[in-house]
């Protein structure tokens, strides 16, 4: 009877597992602003606010004070869908008001990205050991629920094939590769980001965080939009940048 039950048991745990981490994945960067207020640029020249939520496959922006449009109705959130996320220009957060005790956290959470703690680098290096290792511990785990099915009952229940090779590929990819050498040395520097804005590059100097498969994240940036937004902002923004539009070009002394 054990013989029996366990392999279903264990199919039924991986496979709810990993439909909670597919729905609950986010991208590292992306999810640093959530809950925040930022300022979005698309790459048409339109610009939105509000309050940051970030989903699987969408963006919310919740706002801050909703006001009645012509036609009457109150809008009180804005939702970008795939492929309009593709249309993100940047993504800004400005730090709290200077004198606060929000902003004085800020400021040292700065300095411990600049300086970051011993159990901190620790993890970053299993991290990015677990990615050198990923078709290798792909391809253990494929190995152990393959033989799972042959040496078991599993293998008679219909469709295990696939919800074996889906269980597989979900828990591999659950911790995302992103993994590259010159990123890894230049985290935690001052670095400057490279943008094309109106066919001329642009610079913007920052402390890079974290990076992701599609965005770079940099806190402390010098800059002020081109546009009001009633947001104060003492000259400077933690900013996301779309990795298919911006490069890391230099590191600072």
């Amino acid at each position: 009877m054990l013989n029996f039950w366990l392999p279903i048991v264990l199919l039924f745990a991986a496979a709810t597992i990993g439909a909670i981490i597919a729905r609950r994945k986010r991208d590292r960067c992306l999810k640093y602003f959530s809950r925040k207020p930022v300022l979005i640029e698309m790459n048409s020249g339109k610009w939105l606010w509000g309050r940051f939520a970030v989903y699987p496959q969408a963006i919310e922006l919740i706002f801050e004070s909703p006001m009645a449009g012509a036609d009457g109705l109150v809008k009180a959130s804005y939702v970008l869908y795939m492929p309009e996320i593709d249309g993100i220009k940047k993504i800004l957060q400005p730090p709290p008001a200077v004198g606060t005790a929000e902003y004085d956290q800020w400021h040292k959470e700065i300095q411990r990205v600049a300086n970051p703690s011993f159990p901190r680098r620790l993890r970053r290096w299993l991290w990015n050991v677990f990615n050198t290792l990923r078709d290798a511990v792909s391809q253990a785990f494929g190995m152990l629920l393959g033989t799972l099915k042959t040496k078991t009952l599993i293998g008679r229940v219909a469709g295990a094939d696939r919800q074996v090779a889906q269980v597989g590929s979900t828990l591999i990819e659950a911790v995302p590769n992103a993994y590259e050498p010159v990123l890894e040395k230049y985290l935690s520097r001052r670095v400057i980001v490279e943008m094309i804005e109106n066919g001329k590059v642009m610079e913007f100097a920052g402390l890079l965080q974290e990076y992701s498969a599609k965005y770079l994240l940099l806190r402390n940036v010098a800059y002020a939009p081109a546009v009001d937004t009633g947001i104060p902002h003492p000259g400077c923004f933690d900013i996301i940048f779309p990795r298919d539009k911006a490069l890391v070009r230099h590191f600072l002394k």
